[in-house]
């Protein structure tokens, strides 16, 4: 698998890509809905 770290595009095992949730903060949702409705 593979995931940006800053501008760089790395190799990760997909075993540490999944190992917790990530979650979206709720302002950063708040703000994409203005776009995207």
């Amino acid at each position: 698998m593979v995931a940006l770290h800053g501008t760089n595009i790395a190799r990760v095992p997909l075993a540490s890509a999944t190992t917790k949730l990530k979650t979206v903060d709720p302002a950063l949702y708040k703000e994409a809905e203005i776009f995207f409705g």
